[in-house]
């Protein structure tokens, strides 16, 4: 059975460095007190059953969790993630429960003093019986910042006598953005498919799997300025290697509604539990930090207007019947809701992480029996910020048990 915990976000930007040598020690500095802070060179995937998002490259660094219940089994609330290799979230790298996330999940947050922990760092955790998942990142850095993944498991057998199983569970994230600070703590469900007996086995790789994440809400600091849920992520099929349970590098991504790719990386996980009873992973994906779908209607009308003929001296011209002779004319005109509208201006509230106003109707249209509307439509466009957003989540979920 899956157990949780997550954390709360702050909003304030820091200008950071980012680490550009995968093979060298990065050195970064905070720019609040000026300390520089050395993180530890070498990929810390050593085992099969302890995975980690690591890249330097990518600022990618965080290579050591440990869990810690304080002694008391029964009680959460108390608990502590010890975390290795971000920067100046404390000398101890401990973190303590904070918020627990819709779905379960649990946030906890680094701790600070006046002169140590000042990059307020978080980190969401779920905790299943034979698994564990965590990521971290910060929002106080002038871009991504440092961050990272981990699936660590205590076993791992293959599921047997079925063939396909489903399984089900919790996501959580950390979300930075590109440009500047800020940070969103995401929850979601995980839902994901494993079918044992096709493909083939081809002497490394067999079996396939796939899913997605659904419900992906934003919480925390976003739940607060009341942004909307995000698209699901979709976990492209993949296959795995059957002597360990881990898969790698398969395909994540986000879509529009067009069917246009949003945000886009990769899934890696594995298998645990002596009976292969339950899954960990992880997704890292890029893409546009918020699309927002914004209608407006466009009205075509005509105006008619008469005129009466005059003549040179100025008086109107008659008929053969005595009655004055009229010129008809049909103006045509529009009506925008997009009229007076800055498109600018609804540019920079998506950038400032503002819901827009999302329907502008048409304002100036004229009224009366000279007036035919000749079209009344909705046309839709799509805001999309000037930036990225970088998501770091990670997954547990339990087998499906079948009803016979």
């Amino acid at each position: 059975m899956i157990r949780s915990l997550t954390a709360l976000a702050v909003f304030a930007v820091l200008a950071g460095c980012d680490g550009e040598n995968p093979f060298m020690p990065d050195v970064v500095v905070d720019p609040i007190t000026g300390a520089a802070e050395t993180l530890e060179p070498g990929d810390p995937n050593v085992s099969v059953n302890n995975r980690f998002a690591y890249d330097t490259g990518q600022n990618l660094t965080l290579n050591a969790v440990s869990y810690d219940d304080n002694g008391t089994p029964g009680n959460t609330s108390d608990d502590a993630l010890v975390i290795n290799n971000l920067p100046f979230d404390g000398p101890d790298g401990r973190y303590l429960e904070a918020e627990v996330l819709a779905n379960g999940a649990t946030v906890y947050a680094s701790q600070q003093t006046q002169t140590t922990g000042t990059t307020q760092t978080y980190a969401v955790f779920i905790r299943a019986d034979n698994v564990d998942v965590t990521s971290a990142g910060s929002g106080q850095w002038n871009g991504f910042g440092y961050s990272g993944a981990n699936i660590n498991r205590d076993s791992f057998a293959l599921p047997g006598g079925i063939g396909e199983y489903i399984y089900t569970g919790n996501y959580a994230a950390t979300r930075t953005f590109s440009d500047r600070g800020g940070i969103e703590i995401i929850s979601g469900q995980l839902n994901l498919r494993l079918d044992e007996l096709d493909f083939d086995n081809d002497g490394t790789f067999e079996g396939a799997l796939d899913g997605n994440i659904t419900n992906r809400q934003r919480e925390g600091a976003a739940g607060a300025l009341g942004l909307g849920g995000l698209p699901p992520i979709v976990l492209a099929v993949t296959r795995y290697n059957p002597d360990t349970g881990v898969w790698e590098g398969g395909t994540a991504s986000t879509y529009l509604d067009n069917g246009d790719i949003r945000a886009s990386g990769t899934h890696d996980g594995l298998l645990a539990g002596p009976n292969g009873d339950e899954v960990g992973g992880y997704s890292i994906i890029t893409g546009a930090a918020d699309v927002q779908r914004v209608d407006y209607q466009v009205v075509n009308f005509t105006v008619t207007s008469t005129a009466p003929v005059l003549d040179g001296l100025g008086n109107p011209v008659l008929d053969l019947n005595g009655d004055p002779i009229e010129i008809i004319t049909i103006t045509p005109g529009v009506s925008s809701g997009l009229d007076g509208v800055s498109t600018e201006d609804l540019q920079n509230q998506i950038d400032a992480r503002q819901n827009v106003q999302d329907y502008f109707g048409a304002q100036a249209v004229p009224t009366g029996p000279n007036v035919t509307i000749t079209s009344d439509v909705t046309l839709t466009f799509d805001l999309t910020t000037s930036y990225d957003a970088r998501e770091v989540g990670v997954f547990a979920g339990d087998q499906v048990v079948p009803i016979p």
